[in-house]
């Protein structure tokens, strides 16, 4: 059993989906810490819509970080997933996200573990975070990703 589950994590991770990693995020460390340098080589990824405007930057640890100030949708569709719905609300009673006017807005920087679980809480919906999450140049994560830019660790991986 144990190595039908080695095997399928391997599978599932290949095909770029997060499955069975804990999808709870947590604060992030201060700001100065995930200023682009030549170790995080993490450019600022941005998800903008009716309602929402947010910015993400990926730490050096691979974490989603959406920073302070990005404004999240209020309203949440049916499509949002239950662990979602529920994140959020425990981002409000916490504090790192606080209603302002008609949005939320994130008073932190936060981590999230994966790109559509921070795209799913700024928009309040099920989101492909892969494809969402935008470069100034118009380059989606996943195309970011698949050009090897991002190398956490040792040369030519790209997390």
């Amino acid at each position: 059993m144990e190595e039908f589950v080695d095997q399928t994590k391997t599978l599932v991770g290949a095909l770029g989906w997060d499955l069975f990693r804990e999808m709870r995020g947590r604060a992030a460390e201060p700001l100065e810490q995930l200023t682009t340098t030549a170790d995080d080589p993490s450019p600022v990824f941005f998800f903008r819509g009716e309602g929402f405007s947010a910015e993400m930057m990926i730490s050096q640890s691979g974490d989603f970080v959406v920073m302070a100030g990005s404004k999240a949708r209020a309203r949440t569709t049916p499509t949002i997933s239950k662990g979602t719905l529920a994140l959020r609300e425990t981002l409000l009673k916490s504090g790192v996200l606080r209603v302002d006017a008609s949005m939320l807005v994130f008073a932190s920087d936060y981590r999230f573990t994966s790109a559509s679980a921070a795209a799913a809480t700024v928009i309040g919906a099920s989101a492909n975070g892969r494809i969402l999450w935008k470069l100034a140049d118009g380059r989606c994560y996943a195309d970011w990703e698949a050009e090897g830019t991002l190398t956490q660790g040792e040369p030519g991986t790209n997390g």
